[in-house]
């Protein structure tokens, strides 16, 4: 993909402002939005608002564009959709903040844009909710816009491994934004970006993984008891 894409992350916590710092440092063009104009005005002035080493490094080293202004999506090649996905009080995973990116996204993004949703979904998501949002507004993915999953594996604090350097999954709806995203990735990752067969399993790759980790660390406490 040529440096001079323009990229823009949407959402500017611990996982998209890396990415977006990243992708500055690898070249691109970056504009990073955020619906939070207090965080804005930090990253403005070389401030970063998170307690991290890898911003704390690199926040006013590589240069992005800050912004809450979404006319400013619409030079966007790339669209790295970065927004939480927590669950509610019945543990039921929140989509809102998906939902609402998306739709940003769809209204702003251009002809042959890439967009990547890193958000953590359940297998699914990309294709009966994120989909119809860009096919209702006449967005024809795999024509208009191709849509890939590359699920965040972001451990915050963690010196060592960062966005830089962690392995990652990428699927899509088509070959064609299947390449675009790993083309994309591997130009700004120094670790393998393993292509899946399809956005759904890119999408339950995560979910594995997460509830894995959650196992062990349930597992380790009930041990705990024990000893």
């Amino acid at each position: 993909m040529a440096k001079k894409s323009v990229v823009a992350v949407i959402g500017l916590g611990y996982v998209g402002l890396p990415l977006a710092l990243r992708a500055s440092e690898r070249g691109y063009d970056v504009i990073g939005f955020d619906t939070h104009k207090e965080k804005i005005a930090l990253l403005k002035k070389d401030i970063s608002p998170i307690e991290d080493p890898f911003l704390k490094e690199n926040v006013g080293r590589f240069k992005i564009r800050p912004t809450s202004d979404e006319k400013e999506l619409r030079k966007a090649d790339v669209f790295l959709i970065c927004v939480p996905t927590p669950v509610d009080e019945s543990f039921y995973p929140d989509l809102v903040p998906v939902v609402s990116a998306s739709e940003l996204v769809a209204r702003n993004a251009k002809k042959g844009a890439l967009v990547v949703l890193e958000s953590t979904v359940n297998p699914g998501v990309s294709e009966e909710i994120v989909r119809p949002i860009f096919e209702e507004r006449g967005r024809k993915v795999g024509r208009d816009v191709y849509i890939a999953h590359c699920p965040e594996r972001i451990n915050p604090g963690d010196a060592k491994w960062n966005v830089t350097n962690i392995p990652r999954v990428v699927g899509s709806f088509d070959a064609t934004g299947l390449a675009k995203a790993l083309d994309f990735y591997q130009s700004i990752v120094d670790a393998e970006i393993r292509p899946m067969k399809s956005i759904r399993e890119a999408e339950a790759v995560k979910i594995v993984e997460n509830s894995f980790r959650d196992i062990n660390i349930a597992f380790v406490n009930e041990l705990a008891k024990s000893f």
